[in-house]
């Protein structure tokens, strides 16, 4: 965008960790209204504010990888030509390079097979991105609803026994021996299993020999006095 004399319209600059945009013109209302055609002036104001809140899709520079279906497909965008070959770091560690190759827009695109499902890290070494491989709704993430069922037969196994905690109600805590049922009515135990492992042992003496053995005489001595008066 450029106006009189090739004067640019719009001018764009990072300045620290913040961002900057001036639109040099006042007349954004005519492509609003139509003149000569109108223009996309929504779409520019739209993105313009969404660059200045750094929304990732809107990045000059960047680089994102992608999981589709066996492969691995890395995009760099970039304002200049850049050549460097990324650094692809597999599930179990294992490190790969990969060359992209230029397409249009400034991109430039390469792809990978993959056999392993997990977390795959990409790398240019200034910028990286993370793709998973695997399937979305893990088994873990398939039924999140709080249920008894699933640990029953551990309680049944242990001797224990599984509380709803709400509406104030809180289960008593008591001590039990190991032979003792571990749960009851409105009341779960806590077994005192006495187990402990000694690790060693020191023994320091209380007195001194000769403390001791002053002790003993001035005590003999004090009582043979008071014997005597």
């Amino acid at each position: 965008m450029s106006g009189d004399h090739d004067d640019p319209l719009l001018v764009l600059d990072r300045v620290g960790k913040g961002r900057v945009a001036q639109l040099l013109s006042d007349q954004m209302w005519f492509w609003a209204r139509g003149f000569e055609g109108g223009g996309p002036e929504a779409e520019l104001l739209r993105r313009l504010a969404y660059w200045l809140m750094k929304e990732p899709d809107l990045e000059e520079n960047d680089l994102r990888a992608a999981v589709e279906g066996d492969r691995l497909t890395v995009t760099r965008q970039s304002l200049e030509p850049d050549d460097r070959p990324v650094t692809v770091t597999a599930p179990d560690g294992s490190n790969q390079s990969l060359t992209l190759s230029p397409d249009t827009g400034g991109r430039s695109i390469g792809s990978l097979p993959i056999g392993e499902m997990g977390l795959y890290r990409v790398t240019d070494s200034s910028r990286t991105a993370l793709a998973a491989a695997g399937p979305l709704n893990p088994v873990e993430f398939a039924d999140v609803r709080t249920t008894p069922e699933k640990l029953a037969p551990v309680v049944a196994a242990t001797g224990g026994g599984i509380f709803w905690v709400g509406n104030g109600k809180m289960p008593e805590i008591r001590r039990i021996s190991p032979d003792r049922a571990a749960a009851g009515r409105n009341w779960m135990g806590l077994r005192a299993n006495g187990d402990y492992t000694v690790t060693g042992f020191s023994e320091t003496p209380l007195l001194p020999g000769i403390a001791s053995l002053l002790l003993i005489v001035g005590g003999l001595l004090a009582a043979w006095r008071r014997e005597g008066s």
